[in-house]
C-alpha cells in the first residue's frame, strides 16, 4: 500500500469518518437545546441552516430528503465547489500529472464510497431528494436501528430512499486540510475554501421512510472510482447515475475493463468489491 498514488488523500478520509463515528458513540445522549427545525434536503441545510445560522451545534433539526449508504470520500460544504474548481484550474506554475491527478480527485466533490457497517454504526450520505453526491451532507446512524427502518439498506443494488430524517447537527475533527493544504502549497495553489477544521454532520436519532408510491420517486448521481499504482492512470472515475442499477453496473464494468484494473489498490464500494482485499473499509477504517 505504501506505493499508493494519494494514500495519503484516502487516509486523511478514513480519519474524518472515524472521527465522525468516535463522536456519535461517545456524545449520542447529549443535546444542549431541542430547536425544531425542518429542512427540505441537504442545499436548504447548508444554506438556510448553517450558512444563514438558524441553526448551531447541538440543536435537533429534521431532514426531508435522500438517506443513502453512498457518501461523499471528500465531505465538505457544497456552496464552495464551483470556487474549488476554478482555482483548481487557474493557477500559474508547473506541476506534474501526477500532482495534478491527487488535486483534481480531491478538488472533486462527487467521488463516493460505500462502508457498510463499522462496529455498530454506519455512516450515510444525506442528500436532496433528486440527489448529487458532490451536495450532500454526513449522517452517522446505529446500523441495528437503520435495518429496523430499511431492511434492504445494505443490498447491493440499494441507492437510498426518500425519507424524513431527525437528528443532532454536530461537528467532528477533519484531516483532509493538512494533507490538502500541503498539496495545495507545493504547486502554487491557494485553495482555501474549505472548512479545513471541522465539517458537520447528523446524530441521527429517527429515519421515517415515506409509503406512498409517489413520495418514493427519488434518484442519486455521483462518480464511482478505483485507485491504482499507475503513474500514468491514478484514478479510474466513472460518472453515473446510482439509482439506475443497469447504468452504474456499466460504469463499474468501463472500471475493472480498463488497462490500469491490475494495478487497482482500492475499490470505493465494499458491498460490490470484486476482491476484499480492494476494500477501502477494510484498508483505512477497520
Amino acid at each position: 500500500m505504501n506505493s499508493l498514488i494519494g494514500i495519503s488523500l484516502l487516509e486523511a478520509a478514513a480519519q474524518t469518518f472515524i472521527g465522525a463515528l468516535a463522536e456519535y458513540t461517545f456524545d449520542k445522549i447529549k443535546n444542549n437545546f431541542f430547536v425544531e427545525n425542518t429542512f427540505t434536503g441537504a442545499f436548504d441545510l447548508w444554506q438556510r441552516g448553517i450558512h444563514c445560522k438558524s441553526v448551531d451545534i447541538g440543536d435537533t433539526i429534521s431532514f426531508d430528503g435522500l438517506i443513502s449508504p453512498f457518501i461523499q470520500l471528500f465531505p465538505r460544504d457544497p456552496y464552495k465547489n464551483a470556487v474549488r474548481w476554478n482555482s483548481l484550474y487557474n493557477f500559474e506554475g508547473k506541476i506534474t500529472s501526477q500532482e495534478f491527478s491527487n488535486l483534481e480527485f480531491y478538488a472533486g466533490s462527487d467521488e463516493t464510497i460505500r462502508t457498510g457497517s463499522l462496529n455498530g454504526e454506519t455512516l450515510v450520505g444525506l442528500y436532496n431528494r433528486y440527489g448529487y453526491i458532490g451536495e450532500g451532507l454526513l449522517g452517522v446512524a446505529p446500523t441495528k436501528y437503520i435495518l429496523k427502518q430499511i431492511p434492504d439498506f445494505f443490498a447491493t443494488d440499494f441507492f437510498g430512499l426518500h425519507a424524513r430524517i431527525t437528528g443532532t447537527l454536530s461537528k467532528c475533527p477533519t484531516q483532509h486540510g493538512f494533507v490538502a493544504q500541503g498539496m495545495f502549497q507545493k504547486v502554487g495553489l491557494k485553495l482555501n475554501t474549505d472548512l479545513y477544521k471541522e465539517i458537520p454532520y447528523i446524530k441521527i436519532n429517527s429515519i421515517k421512510v415515506y409509503k406512498k408510491e409517489q413520495d418514493k420517486i427519488c434518484s442519486l448521481l455521483g462518480s464511482p472510482w478505483a485507485a491504482t499504482v499507475n503513474n500514468d492512470e491514478p484514478y479510474l472515475v466513472q460518472y453515473g447515475y446510482f439509482s439506475n442499477p443497469n447504468e452504474i453496473n456499466e460504469c463499474i464494468k468501463h472500471i475493472v475493463t480498463s488497462k490500469s484494473w491490475e494495478q487497482v489498490k482500492v475499490f470505493y464500494d465494499n458491498i460490490k468489491t470484486p476482491d476484499e482485499s480492494l476494500s477501502f473499509t477494510k484498508q483505512f477504517i477497520l
